[in-house]
């Protein structure tokens, strides 16, 4: 794969060089802004792949992704995610905090910001599980926020329906902006008496 890019590149710029070989006042300068304009463009993909994120030589999470594209960009470098995501969240003992899914979902590098988009689902630990269409992962502040509307099964007890949310990454200690609803599933009923 990045040796496709790679020759794609060189004979982009041969056909440049060709093309403006006629013209020998081309500085350095004007050469090199040739090279980051096809940058720009390139795409880098692969399929079937694994990523580890780690934080002080602690493994934090490992996605799998069906398909990574890489936009190298140098003003917006970002890694778009689609088409299945998948996230196992750790904690600082490697146990399982929380599984994440989804269909799609993009890193901007320079931000170190993940947008984690469409059927958003998320199962912590707790046995919590968590749904809407939108998470945003601040990796640096280790949080999770959205502006969506979000849906939180807590066990087989009850329904908390909100708009807003923020959590720590491993999806144990969170809180909503505005609480929209709550939705009882079991009533004892030896309280109606």
């Amino acid at each position: 794969m990045k040796n496709n890019v790679n020759i794609l590149k060189a004979i982009i710029i041969m056909i440049v060089a060709f093309l403006l070989g006629c013209n020998p006042n081309l500085s350095v300068e004007e050469l090199s802004q040739i090279s980051k304009n096809i940058d720009s463009i390139s795409v880098e993909e692969a399929r079937n792949v694994i990523i580890s994120y780690t934080d002080s030589a602690q493994l934090r999470a490992t996605i799998r992704v069906e398909i990574l594209k890489r936009y190298p960009d140098e003003s917006n470098p970002k890694l778009e995610m689609s088409q299945g995501v998948s996230a196992i969240f750790y904690d600082n003992i490697g146990d399982t905090t929380s599984v994440l899914t989804s269909k799609n979902a993009t890193h901007f590098e320079k931000e170190d910001r993940i947008e984690i988009r469409d059927s958003v689902c998320v199962l912590n630990r707790n046995d919590e599980e968590i749904k809407t269409d939108e998470l945003i992962w601040h990796k640096k502040k280790r949080r999770v926020t959205s502006n969506k509307s979000v849906s939180v099964k807590v066990r087989d007890e009850k329904i908390i329906n909100a708009e807003g949310f923020e959590s720590d990454e491993d999806f144990l200690n969170y809180k909503f902006t505005r609480v929209t609803g709550v939705i009882y599933l079991k009533e004892d009923l030896n309280d109606s008496k």
